[in-house]
């Protein structure tokens, strides 16, 4: 039997990490561990919160705390090397499960023999930055992510070029597959994401995506 990690990214917003840890209890397979990487989160309600989770014992909780806020790619990142399952899955705290995720994944990483990364949803068309000299890149949207913890090494996490974040699962995916690995998404009524909320949209962020497009298209585009 495979083991399985849930890395959660966070900053503040308690009641999205309430929600989704609350999800995993009710909905998921046990698990190892849920390592929540709480990325210099400031708020109390989010301290209290977090303290009453690792205090009632109904999940595997490992608090991992950074000292200075780093942005959820490198949050990410952090979580993931210090995952200890067979199988890894890291999920932004805006996503609510609705049917037991870890067997899902579990069931679709055994289905491709060749090695699989799988996502909550697959984007084969242009999306609006996905889109290069007329090349479509398809890829997972980055709000799941998981495969084997020895994938993880192989694919050597995300690329921190593109930290803060965006773009970094269209750079992932299109590494995975250049590597052989197939993308697979989950059933749609698996998951849904909310979107917007742990990292909201707006002019500065669209300048930073916008500074991650040219850096994909030099990396990939050669």
């Amino acid at each position: 039997m495979k083991t399985f990690s849930f890395i959660i990214p966070t900053f503040n917003h308690y009641s999205l990490l309430h929600q989704i840890l609350l999800d995993i209890y009710q909905k998921c397979s046990p698990v190892l561990e849920v390592i929540v990487v709480d990325d210099a989160s400031t708020e109390e309600d989010y301290k209290n919160g977090l303290k009453w989770w690792k205090e009632n014992k109904m999940l595997p909780i490992r608090h991992v705390r950074i000292k200075e806020n780093v942005g959820f790619l490198k949050a990410s990142n952090i979580g993931l090397k210090r995952a200890e399952g067979d199988v890894v899955c890291l999920i932004s705290n805006d996503v609510r499960i609705h049917k037991d995720i870890v067997k899902g994944i579990l069931d679709a990483l055994s289905g491709w023999k060749g090695g699989a990364l799988v996502g909550g949803r697959f984007i084969d068309f242009d999306s609006g930055w996905n889109t290069f000299n007329n090349k479509v890149f398809g890829y997972l949207e980055g709000w799941l992510f998981a495969t084997t913890r020895n994938a993880w090494n192989e694919l050597f996490y995300f690329d921190e070029q593109f930290a803060p974040s965006d773009m970094e699962d269209v750079d992932l995916s299109t590494k995975a597959y250049a590597l052989g690995y197939d993308l697979v998404a989950l059933p749609s009524d698996m998951t849904h994401h909310i979107g917007g909320q742990s990292i909201t949209y707006g002019s500065e962020r669209e300048q930073i995506t916008l500074a991650n497009k040219e850096k994909f298209r030099q990396k990939w585009m050669k």
